[in-house]
């Protein structure tokens, strides 16, 4: 991300996610750039067409009849107006404000409106103005298009010799206010969930548990966060025996990461993230049967921290934030753990292993009872993409949350509009949490025919010495087969923009 000293009274950003790949968002008072050949204007239900612009006024009320013109709600109609001797693009976006999920509405509008710039093959675009949308502040509009703009470009072509076609397209917005703050936010947002997405469709033979230790680190130097790397030995010496015992079977040795932004008071705790960071996962001797090439994306609960602490490191929220992963592969080999076998976790409590293909669990228990023992956090927040079981019974609609400390649920609820990420709360009674008893060991890690998604949360819930804990299962939610609204086929990166609102809004709340 970099910064432009003004020029023109136009303030310029700049996102670089690639190498050969800028996206530029301009702010500006003045009238349409003279290089424009696409313009947006956003239009209410009933309103008639205006521009903010003259020229474009002049040139749309010779030609059409506002009486004829009507958008429904996220409809894009593409027109050709004539403009100084020539002609630029419009691109009409309907849009009702009352809607029941404006933001999340706004988001599947700009991404439209993205799909429309590509094939139009625009080279300079303008946005007359979004003074039509009252949902919601002009800062708050323009945070989600500099964040959903930059996405609409993003694919993963490390590996194909003919790489994807990105166009450049310099972006204006006509407004009044600074908006500086809220187009650095957009793109730091966009910035981190990119950031994501990459570590996720990253081939599960380059991205080890190392170099994903080592990728934190560059990204910690790069945005300002500290990250301290655990080996196999300092992890043994802290008795992190289950997690130990998923990366038995692998040749890759085991790294277990904590990330720290300390942007807030020193004496103050920390909200923590605890992020699933199984590289790769063949189910241990619990071998899977099917999509186990798909298995690189097990450590998207990582990438997700990752992405957040990016994003809250980059927009330098006044708080403190730590992340912990504890990063390892499930493999088969002579030396990997089994069905049957019985563990000590790092709190004390032992588990019988009923199912190797549990792994994700165990390993975050000890990454749990490790955060809330030496970060001193006030509240742990766990996301992964922890059971079939929630895949099964959410679909890819929304993710699941088991939590006992209500008020974590309500501003994780309250976001759900604002990030698009949604979720359903899952119950915590206590016969659900009978069934983890084991008759040769405190827990059992999976017992069999029961409820897998509320039985891997509440297993989770067991290892948090009573610090407010909630537990995020995103199913089926982090990776997609097909294309959709700005997103590609793969990595989705979800749980990023959850947990950077998360954040700022408990720092709001302060």
């Amino acid at each position: 991300m970099h910064l432009f000293p003004e020029c023109n009274s136009n303030t310029l950003y700049t996102l670089i996610y690639r190498k050969e790949r800028d996206i530029m968002i301009f702010y500006t008072t003045s009238s349409i750039p003279e290089n424009s050949d696409t313009v947006i204007r956003f239009l209410a239900a009933g309103d008639e067409v205006s521009f903010a612009d003259e020229e474009l006024n002049s040139a749309w009320n010779p030609v059409f009849s506002n009486d004829s013109l009507t958008l429904a709600h996220k409809e894009v109609r593409s027109l050709r107006l004539p403009v100084r001797n020539s002609f630029v693009n419009l691109l009409l976006a309907g849009f009702d404000s009352s809607a029941a999920h404006p933001f999340d509405d706004f988001r599947k509008l700009s991404a439209r409106l993205g799909e429309q710039i590509k094939a139009l093959h625009s080279t300079c675009l303008y946005i007359d103005s979004t003074d039509q949308l009252t949902f919601a502040t002009q800062e708050q509009l323009l945070t989600q298009l500099a964040s959903i703009l930059p996405l609409s470009e993003y694919g993963f072509d490390k590996y194909k010799s003919q790489k994807n076609s990105f166009f450049q397209v310099p972006v204006y917005v006509h407004a009044e206010a600074n908006l500086q703050p809220s187009l650095k936010e957009g793109l730091d947002i966009a910035h981190s969930v990119i950031t994501a997405r990459d570590l996720v469709n990253e081939i599960a033979d380059v991205l080890t548990p190392e170099e994903l230790a080592d990728r934190t680190s560059l990204l910690g130097k790069q945005y300002g966060f500290e990250v301290e790397i655990l080996d196999q030995e300092v992890c043994e010496k802290l008795g992190m025996g289950l997690f130990l015992a998923v990366s038995r079977g692998s040749t890759l040795p085991p790294r277990f990461l904590i990330l720290r932004w300390k942007g807030g008071k020193p004496e103050e705790k920390p909200i923590a993230f605890v992020g699933k960071g199984i590289t790769y996962d063949t189910g241990g001797l619990a071998i899977k049967t099917s999509s186990m090439e798909l298995m690189n994306y097990d450590m998207n609960g990582a990438a997700s921290v990752i992405g957040a602490m990016c994003a809250i490191a980059a927009q330098k929220l006044p708080c403190n934030v730590t992340a912990v992963i504890a990063a390892c592969e499930n493999a088969v080999g002579s030396r990997s753990y089994r069905n049957g076998d019985i563990y000590a976790s790092m709190s004390g409590q032992t588990v019988y292993v009923q199912n190797t293909d549990a792994e994700g669990r165990l390993s975050m228990a000890d990454a749990i009872t490790y955060c809330a023992r030496h970060e001193n956090p006030k509240e742990i927040i766990e996301i992964a993409g922890l059971t079939g079981s929630v895949c099964n019974f959410y679909g890819k609609v929304c993710a699941a949350a088991l939590t006992t400390a209500q008020p974590i649920y309500d501003r994780l609820s309250s976001l759900q509009d604002l990030t698009g990420e949604k979720y359903a709360q899952m119950p915590a009674y206590d016969e659900y949490r009978d069934l983890l008893k084991s008759p040769v060991a405190d827990l059992n890690n999976a017992p069999a025919g029961e409820p897998g998604g509320i039985l891997a949360a509440l297993f989770l819930d067991c290892f948090h010495d009573d610090v407010p804990f909630i537990s995020i299962d995103s199913g089926a939610l982090p990776f997609t087969r097909s294309a959709s609204d700005c997103q590609p086929a793969g990595a989705t990166g979800f749980g990023v923009r959850s947990l950077y609102y998360y954040v700022k809004a408990a720092v709001s709340d302060k």
